[in-house]
């Protein structure tokens, strides 16, 4: 029996929201030629979640989708690959 060594690659999360995607493009971006605070841990993901909720941010939806894609495409940076 032969084994199929091609797998297809499962996204980190499957993007419809406009403000997300453009969220995560930045973030990636940041990631791999913006001044990124590395590591990416929870730590970093808290302290930003945090910030955005005492400042009264999550109340607008669409900015925070932005945020939130922002963080991911940071996230997703130490996992796939920019090209």
């Amino acid at each position: 029996m032969a084994v199929n060594t091609q797998t297809a690659a499962k996204p980190l999360v499957v993007i419809s929201n406009p403000h997300f995607a453009k969220g995560y493009r930045l973030g990636r971006i940041w990631f791999f030629h913006g001044e990124a605070e590395l590591p990416v841990d929870d730590r970093y993901l808290i302290v930003n979640i945090a910030n955005y909720c005492e400042n009264g941010l999550h109340n607008d939806i669409e900015w925070l989708s932005e945020r939130v894609g922002f963080l991911m495409g940071m996230v997703s940076g130490m996992w796939i690959p920019e090209s």
